[in-house]
């Protein structure tokens, strides 16, 4: 008599839903159903402007986030320059996947770390140079004027920074005096950025090396130091 073998079924296991593989919908939701945070710990008071150029410009491209009660998660400054542009509905991601201490903390999250991103400025002043020609006005987008003529003149790559001081090529760029020099120039000391007069720039240039005898460490207090920042503070 053949022995007939059990076939054993497979018992598969069921994947554990996290909040980074559950797929999001988006959808667009009236703007007068969106309710704002009342504790949001963000000013956005001062950007609301700059936004509502971009989404004038470009579209509303980032979709705002919110809860299952449709209070703002995410979004607070889209929502309110969307309102001065009179647009009557906003994309929207709903959360509903997240519990509400989770929705809290990403509210302060969401904004802490994109503070952790600096600006490359050799690549940002390429890019604001190549796109002079484009048409826009990056002053509604939150640059100041001075901040655009120190990155898109040739004498940005002059720069004092502290991080290249030693470097050979950034001491003999400095030294060109044949370049055209804007009204404004640029010192950056980590993630700070100072911007000064010219005529000040090239006077402190012609001897704070050789005063620090480039010492990128003395260089930086001696900039400090003129520039009124705090040792304390670095």
């Amino acid at each position: 008599m053949k022995s007939i073998a059990k076939r054993q079924r497979r018992v598969r296991t069921p994947k554990t839903s996290t909040p980074m593989n559950t797929r999001v919908d988006m959808a667009y939701v009236d703007i007068n159903d969106i309710a704002p945070y009342p504790y949001n710990p963000r000013d956005n008071a001062g950007a609301i402007a700059s936004v509502a150029n971009s989404i004038k410009a470009f579209g509303f491209l980032v979709p705002v986030v919110i809860d299952a009660n449709n209070v703002l998660v995410a979004g607070h400054t889209r929502v309110e320059a969307a309102k001065t542009l009179g647009l009557s509905e906003v994309p929207a991601i709903k959360a509903e996947f997240l519990t509400p201490d989770q929705i809290d903390a990403f509210r302060i999250i969401d904004n802490k770390v994109a503070e952790a991103a600096k600006w490359d400025f050799d690549l940002l002043s390429h890019e604001l140079t190549r796109l002079k020609g484009s048409g826009l006005v990056f002053t509604d987008f939150g640059f100041a004027q001075e901040e655009i003529d120190c990155l898109t003149e040739a004498v940005a790559d002059d720069c004092l920074d502290t991080t290249r001081l030693v470097d050979q090529e950034a001491r003999d760029r400095v030294h060109r005096t044949e370049r055209r020099a804007p009204a404004t120039a640029r010192f950056v000391l980590g993630e700070i950025v100072f911007f000064i007069p010219a005529s000040t720039y090239r006077n402190w240039v012609s001897g704070i090396r050789e005063l620090c005898d480039y010492d990128e460490l003395e260089i930086a207090a001696e900039v400090k130091r003129r520039l009124g920042v705090s040792l304390e503070e670095s």
